[in-house]
């Protein structure tokens, strides 16, 4: 299986780029590093990444813009199959072949993921993340029937784009695709608000903490369920689902 690995980026530390690259070269499967940079390219991270793609435009929005440019990219290509890692995360050892292994047979595939604090070290599985109702964006590989849920990076509804990884779900969902969940949680996930990271203490990276807490997939169905139903029908509707 041929699988394009997207990668969003804007002002990320080079050092967290250059550690998701070292994990996508590490996995022992064939794989493409696409890195998108929106709005500002990194002249170092265009020299070691497998294929750059640069938006001239800041789109600001947590990088689901580059995220549907890359996967629509690698779509074009006829990859085998498509997955995406957060610019501050990596993946572990195992990742990639287990999402390949989950995903013979489906539409689709997601992994659980491990929370680490600012700095990198481990802080424990996440109790969130089980890969049925809840996935992460550095957690979910599209095979080409799921390639048109690529598009819903950037039609995720504007009050819960922050977590447009769950539209995407819902996506496959609602067109009736296969979504197996991958052994493991093998995605390395780097947490950057400042009350998860204060109790552990002073790092070097504490100039990179948010006030912002991570994205609450509860928030995502409290908001679906809040709307009338008008609404929802309008939002479907560019969704492409109904």
């Amino acid at each position: 299986m041929r699988i394009a690995v997207v990668t969003p980026y804007a002002d990320e530390p080079a050092e967290w780029l250059a550690q998701g690259h070292a994990s996508v070269r590490a996995q022992g499967v064939e794989a493409v590093h696409v890195l998108v940079a929106d709005g500002q390219p990194d002249p170092a991270v265009a020299g070691w990444a497998d294929q750059h793609i640069v938006l001239k435009h800041r789109h600001g929005d947590g990088g689901n813009a580059a995220r549907m440019a890359g996967g629509l990219s690698a779509a074009s290509q006829r990859f085998d199959a498509v997955t995406f890692l957060d610019p501050a995360d990596w993946f572990l050892p195992g990742h990639l072949a287990g999402l390949a292994a989950a995903a013979a047979g489906v539409d689709a595939a997601t992994a659980r993921r491990v929370l680490h604090r600012i700095d990198g070290t481990a802080a424990g599985p996440c109790p969130l993340v089980d890969g049925v109702r809840v996935v992460d964006s550095s957690g979910i590989l599209l095979r080409p029937e799921a390639f048109p849920a690529i598009a819903v990076w950037c039609l995720a509804p504007a009050p819960v784009a922050d977590n447009a990884v769950q539209s995407v779900l819902g996506f496959l969902q609602r067109r009736r695709r296969t979504v197996a969940v991958a052994d493991g949680a093998t995605v390395a996930k780097r947490i950057r608000s400042r009350a998860f990271n204060a109790p552990f203490g002073p790092t070097r990276w504490d100039d990179r903490l948010t006030e912002a807490d991570p994205p609450d997939p509860a928030a995502v169905a409290a908001w679906w369920r809040a709307i009338d139903a008008d609404r929802r029908t309008r939002e479907l509707r560019r969704l492409g689902v109904t």
